[in-house]
């Protein structure tokens, strides 16, 4: 269903205010296939996937209170992939889209800016593209019902706004939490970032997992934790706890079929300052917040989410004073309470005959000044992927994580984008 314009969901307003070409809100989903990419055949692709999903067609508009998306349109362009991670965005560029579609040899990229969906609802549009790739290749595929693809119903709840469905202004907001550490260091110029990547078995990962008693995001948690505790808090004095900021994906808390921003939170509890931690006091600290979590905690969160929203005072506010106060709180308070993102996408789910097609998927999170340090993962036939991306040029962060993984088990396979920097 096509409309001529969208108003933003709630957890996208802020992101057109603090844009900037340092820090585009952005993050990329990418695939990689078993054959060099096509340009012109992926272009049909991305044009076949867009009648799908008709929310991602569109433009940003400034409206006099608050921006909203008009209908796109104009022809998507494919380009071959820049070096310069989450460079590709931009608001008011390639052709209006808010998304950018790149290939490079055997890799398709999606970059999204925050703005227009989660990392979900772009992993499923991926999903389409490469699906109408391959039929456009010529390749016999039958959908399993895993790809939205013009064969599955297309829901008028893919395109709602799901924090404002669920929102009950009779909730408490939750308490405001305490400044997390914020890691520092010497970053790269121009803005440059760097990528490194683990790669794993899924299998295996799963299975010691479950040794300690958790999920694979659970153990990799821990395994980030405890490397960030001994590279900058084992025999030091810090002021701020450590804080890891889970994305969670609330559709599964509130029976959303959204394929537009709907994740909210948790973030790490634990005591990292003086103390003498092993792994296993860690995975309990991981391990405790992920068995709090449960829809109570979530609502609170997204109540007070929507308040700010619903304020009679912000309401009224023009567009450009809200940009102003938007950037301040932004930059005041984005990142406070967080030492790093771990984002961890799960497993993506295809047709069978499409794997054979498909080597694996990636997931990368952006970072900025504010947030130099994010963790990706995502799994697909049996290939586990952690994509570390950063600003530093510092390196003792990733090669502990990776030491770690090695120490209890895990065997990885080490890839990255490192420039030669002194």
């Amino acid at each position: 269903m096509i409309y001529d314009w969208y108003s933003l969901d709630n957890a996208a307003k802020i992101f057109p205010a603090v844009y900037k070409h340092s820090d585009t809100n952005s993050y990329r989903v990418s695939v990689l296939l078993t054959e060099d990419v096509n340009p012109e055949i992926l272009l049909l692709a991305v044009e076949d996937a867009l009648k799908r999903f008709p929310f991602l067609c569109v433009k940003i508009k400034k409206g006099l209170f608050w921006y909203y998306l008009e209908h796109n349109y104009n022809k998507p362009i494919i380009e071959e992939e820049d070096p310069f991670l989450f460079n590709s965005v931009r608001m008011h560029s390639k052709a209006g889209f808010m998304f950018s579609v790149t290939y490079f040899g055997k890799r398709i990229n999606l970059e999204m800016f925050h703005a227009l969906t989660d990392g979900t609802g772009a992993s499923e549009f991926l999903k389409t593209i490469v699906y109408y790739y391959l039929i456009h290749k010529g390749y016999k595929i039958e959908n399993d019902g895993s790809v939205q693809t013009d064969e599955v119903e297309m829901l008028s709840a893919e395109s709602f706004d799901d924090f404002n469905e669920n929102y009950d202004a009779s909730i408490k907001k939750p308490e405001k939490e305490e400044k997390a550490y914020q890691i520092k260091g010497k970053y790269y110029k121009d803005n440059w970032i760097g990528l490194v990547q683990l790669i794993t078995s899924a299998d295996e990962l799963k299975n010691i997992s479950h040794k300690y008693n958790t999920t694979i995001t659970g153990f990799v948690s821990a395994v980030i934790l405890y490397a960030l505790y001994l590279t900058y808090f084992k025999g030091k004095k810090q002021k701020n706890n450590l804080r890891l900021f889970l994305p969670v994906n609330a559709r599964r808390f509130f029976n959303s079929h959204s394929l537009r921003n709907f994740m909210l939170y948790i973030r790490t509890t634990g005591e990292f300052r003086d103390k003498d931690l092993s792994f296993d006091d860690v995975i309990a600290y991981t391990k405790d917040t992920l068995n709090s979590l449960n829809r109570d905690l979530l609502i609170r969160q997204l109540v007070s989410n929507v308040n700010v929203e619903k304020h009679m005072y912000v309401k009224l506010l023009p567009l450009f004073i809200k940009n102003i106060a938007m950037r301040v709180a932004y930059k005041m308070c984005g990142q406070d309470s967080t030492t790093i993102s771990f984002s961890n996408l799960g497993l993506i789910k295809l047709p069978e005959e499409m794997k054979k097609y498909i080597e694996r998927f990636e997931f990368m999170i952006g970072v900025s000044n504010l947030s130099p340090v994010n963790i990706g993962a995502v799994s697909y036939n049996n290939t586990f992927v952690l994509s570390y991306a950063t600003r530093f040029i510092d390196r003792r962060l990733i090669r502990t994580i990776a030491a770690t993984m090695a120490e209890l088990g895990v065997k990885v396979t080490v890839e990255t984008n490192d420039l030669e920097v002194e």
